[in-house]
């Protein structure tokens, strides 16, 4: 705000509330000067809307930090709902090279979003809208995989073979119970072996021994 708007926001207050402006000349430039420090990056519309809520809330005169704080707070939720999509390309006359002017583009933006003159992309907005919605947002929509993702995925994340372990596992284990193909647990905290018990190895060798016999015969 300018000191001219300064002056007539505060003739403004005064129609409402007389115990903001001061009487005396000297005191009512010192406050002028004042209020234009505090508000200096406050728009008037802005100033004058809070000046309502303010009066709205409180019985108390108003001071400019009270405006000032509202301002802050108003620039904070619009800059946090930003997500800085900016890019370069949203602005074909600047040169990819021209780092001064593509930081001077992105302050202007930013600024733009602060005071109101531009409004915030969120997340939301970005996501395309489905025929539902859940909780009053937007969800964006599940393509189905096809034959070229699955072949891509395939080449960047092959899948590794569980190894199929003994070949005692083929057999049941009458230690721990395992039936034919899962691993032995130990008796005590039944966890998962990498081998298996000797009980095991000793059925899997018999059976082993019994098949070569039979072929024998």
């Amino acid at each position: 705000m300018m000191v001219d708007e300064v002056i007539d926001l505060l003739e403004r207050i005064a129609l409402v509330d007389d115990r903001v402006v001061r009487a005396d000349e000297a005191e009512q430039e010192a406050q002028v000067a004042m209020w234009a420090a505090v508000l200096r990056d406050v728009p008037l519309q802005f100033a004058g809307e809070a000046v309502g809520r303010h009066y709205a809330e409180s019985a108390w005169p108003i001071m400019p930090k009270d405006i000032a704080t509202r301002w802050r707070d108003q620039v904070r939720n619009r800059v946090g709902r930003s997500l800085g999509t900016f890019e370069p390309t949203d602005h074909p006359h600047l040169d990819p090279d021209d780092t001064v002017g593509y930081v001077r583009a992105l302050r202007e933006r930013h600024e733009a979003i602060a005071g109101g003159d531009s409004q915030p992309v969120a997340v939301a907005e970005l996501m395309p809208a489905v025929g539902s919605t859940l909780g009053g947002g937007r969800i964006a929509e599940l393509v189905p995989a096809n034959d070229e993702f699955r072949t891509a995925k395939a080449t960047r994340f092959p899948r590794r073979e569980r190894p199929a372990g003994p070949p005692e596992r083929a057999v049941h284990c009458p230690a721990c119970g395992a039936s034919p193909g899962r691993p032995c647990r130990t008796t005590h905290r039944n966890r998962e072996m990498t081998g298996t018990h000797p009980s095991r190895r000793d059925v899997y060798d018999a059976a082993q021994t019994a098949d070569s016999k039979g072929d024998e015969s």
